[in-house]
């Protein structure tokens, strides 16, 4: 074997080895950084007293959540995830109940089941008044359904 082509395959066996153990490295950094996805707030505020109206409550598709206000009572925040396997329910104001389109489960006005697969009620969330005057719902606080807010 002549000096030249020795010297020719060792530099690319020399370059084929530094690659692998660039690629390695890199491997092993991409391994131990966290890939985590964060998930938005919790809290978050949905707005002014005002913006939302009497009767039928307010679905706020982003957040998932009915948004209810009555004269006598206040606010109230229900879930519109259903229970059994998290589709979103809907609303309707002729028979005030809650209807779960993807397996028929039905919802009491409180929340409650009434029939279906759902094993457990609607969750209810607690709404307080920031200092701007807003409304603010915290998801990590679950309230009874009879929880309210005057504002």
């Amino acid at each position: 074997m002549k000096r030249r082509s020795f010297t020719s395959w060792g530099t690319a066996g020399l370059v084929a080895l530094c690659s692998a153990v660039g690629v390695s490295l890199g491997a092993v950094v991409r391994f131990l950084t966290p890939s985590v996805f964060y998930e938005p707030p919790q809290s978050f505020k949905i707005g002014n007293p005002a913006d939302f109206s009497f009767g039928p409550p307010t679905f706020l598709a982003e957040e998932k959540i009915f948004v209810f206000r009555d004269r006598e009572k206040g606010f109230a925040v229900a879930s519109a995830v259903c229970t059994h396997l998290g589709c979103t329910v809907g609303y309707f104001q002729d028979d005030q109940r809650f209807h779960c389109p993807c397996h028929g489960s039905v919802f009491a006005a409180d929340g409650a089941v009434e029939h279906g697969p759902a094993p457990r009620p609607l969750v209810w969330f607690e709404v307080t008044a920031a200092r701007d005057g807003q409304l603010k719902v915290d998801k990590d606080h679950v309230v009874p359904a009879t929880y309210r807010l005057m504002v």
